[in-house]
């Protein structure tokens, strides 16, 4: 299994979907990805991203202001030692997000 030369070192980047995570070698990307991956999954994850680019177009008001609030506000969590860090979603609990939103 390989990971995309371009795969971000950060769990928080936002993730092309042609450069995900493929269970082969790399090289067999291009030959046999549609036999190794779902293309339900593929095609969804192409069209979120363009969703995500059009800034969540047709989605209602209330779903726009959430998805800004979670992805887009600063949020601060204390830390032990009393300093703050910042909190920030994982890319795949976001990209869960906003396929169940745009679904």
């Amino acid at each position: 299994m390989a990971l995309h030369p371009d795969f971000p070192k950060s769990p928080h980047a936002l993730l092309d979907p042609a450069i995900r995570w493929f269970p082969a070698d790399e090289e067999l990307r291009e030959k046999t990805s549609d036999k190794l991956l779902p293309p339900l999954v593929a095609n969804l994850r192409r069209k979120v991203r363009e969703w995500r680019a059009r800034h969540y177009e047709g989605a209602t008001a209330t779903s726009k202001a959430l998805l800004k609030w979670w992805f887009q506000t600063e949020h601060l969590q204390p830390q032990a030692d009393g300093t703050t860090a910042r909190f920030q979603y994982y890319f795949a609990q976001r990209e869960a997000v906003e396929t169940i939103i745009y679904l």
